[in-house]
């Protein structure tokens, strides 16, 4: 993913001593020198902003600059006519002041005070940012926005392909992200076409690249390998792909889809099973926020381990806590299907609904694999950043009625995904832990 492209506009009063000793400059150069350690850009700089003209002017470059966030830095104190041009853009904008350069005698800038005019003022969604470039404390704020504006931008910009709409029954999974996704829909005809169109000569390459434990021989695989091409070429286009894939492809294919699943998600494709878009979109923002693959997961069984959480096979081999092996399908008896464990660590976990609300979970694996597939137990849940108990999680989820997937990512990322909601205009729904009576 490409790095986020950061503005900065400083407001600078003359009328303060602090506006002559150069600290816009000093922090542009420390910013620009971050930049490569956070995965980001300064890619606007304006002049030193005095006035209302000079704040309408920067605010239309700024907004030109097609940035993935404005920092606005109160250099000195400003009153609201040389900022709130800036906060009314219709991108992410941080305020951002700098400390005092001296603690007695006159007042140098006054910059705190600018910042909480700022945030008073502010209309909509406004993080706000204190400290010199080298603080811990405002490089630790930075990078939790970094993470949820990664993932917030390809929820709004990214492009997935729906292939064959939701599984049968499954009518949750009609519902469509309300972020600005783009969804394309294809039907099944276009997967037998990209099937019919894998030559003998790619799926003998992929069968003598092959290196995975599996209970099948490579004839038995050679199928498999034929829909992971025709897959991967469908997918390439896009940031991910929600696919139905049963009934249709094990009927007329004779093999399932999660071992070529699995094997894409290694290549770094993200692919959703059972035409889950908001799935999707849930792995995607994960991915995006992590750095690593995510997956969707079914709440299979609860016991005094935890609740187990599972499914069919499709899971990429960097979430394997052990060895992985292709075996039979658990249903259909069809090859075939990824086994494994999953690895030990903490999770985290978002689930899109209509109405633009949102679930924001997370959580310990505890490495104790379930059943056959990719599978293991959830411990320690939390739900909107408070922790529960894992009988009152799965409370929670039943009486929220949320759908049966869980998009899980690597690593404890609740807060840049509760962040990431706000950037979104999203509602975070609260944990509704009741055990015993109808809500």
């Amino acid at each position: 993913m490409s790095n986020l492209r950061v503005g900065l506009v400083p407001i600078v009063r003359p009328l303060f001593r602090g506006s002559r000793l150069g600290l816009e400059h000093s922090s542009r150069q420390a910013l620009e020198a971050l930049g490569p350690k956070l995965g980001f850009e300064l890619a606007f700089v304006a002049e030193p902003v005095v006035d209302a003209a000079q704040a309408e002017a920067a605010a239309r470059a700024a907004q030109n600059a097609k940035l993935d966030l404005l920092l606005v830095q109160h250099v000195t104190f400003a009153t609201g006519d040389a900022f709130m041009p800036l906060l009314e853009l219709p991108i992410p904008v941080g305020l951002w002041a700098l400390p005092e350069v001296w603690e007695s005698g006159p007042l140098p800038q006054n910059a705190i005070c600018g910042l909480n005019l700022g945030v008073s003022l502010a209309q909509k969604p406004t993080k706000w940012f204190y400290g010199v470039v080298e603080d811990a404390w405002f490089q630790a704020r930075l990078q939790l926005t970094l993470q949820a504006l990664r993932g917030a931008r390809v929820l709004r910009e990214g492009r997935v392909l729906w292939l064959g709409g939701h599984a049968p029954g499954f009518f949750a999974f009609g519902a469509l992200p309300e972020t600005g996704l783009t969804v394309e829909k294809a039907d099944l005809s276009e997967l037998w076409a990209a099937l019919a169109a894998v030559s003998e000569a790619e799926v003998e390459e992929r069968a003598s690249a092959f290196r995975e434990l599996s209970e099948y021989p490579l004839e038995a695989l050679r199928e498999s390998f034929r829909l992971e091409l025709a897959l991967e070429k469908l997918a390439r286009p896009y940031d991910g792909v929600a696919l139905r894939e049963w009934p249709e492809i094990p009927d007329q294919t004779g093999v399932m889809a999660y071992a070529a699943m699995a094997r894409l998600a290694d290549m770094g494709y993200t692919l959703a099973p059972e035409g889950d878009v908001m799935g999707l979109a849930g792995m995607l923002a994960l991915k995006a926020i992590s750095g690593r693959p995510a997956i969707l997961l079914d709440i299979s069984h609860f016991s005094s381990k935890g609740v187990m959480l599972w499914h069919g096979g499709e899971a990429p081999q960097v979430w394997a806590g052990g060895p992985t092996r292709l075996v039979p399908h658990f249903n259909r008896n069809l090859p075939a299907v990824r086994d494994m464990p999953l690895r030990a660590g903490p999770i985290s976990g978002l689930r899109l609904l209509p109405g633009r609300k949102a679930v924001v979970h997370g959580g310990v694996l505890n490495g104790d694999k379930g059943y056959d597939g990719d599978s293991g137990h959830l411990t320690r849940p939390t739900w909107a950043g408070e922790p529960l108990t894992p009988r009152q999680f799965l409370a929670s989820w039943l009486n929220h009625r949320i759908p049966h997937h869980l998009a899980v990512g690597m690593g404890a990322h609740e807060e840049a995904l509760l962040e990431m909601c706000v950037w979104l205009g999203l509602e975070v729904l609260p944990p509704r832990s009741e055990e015993r009576r109808l809500v």
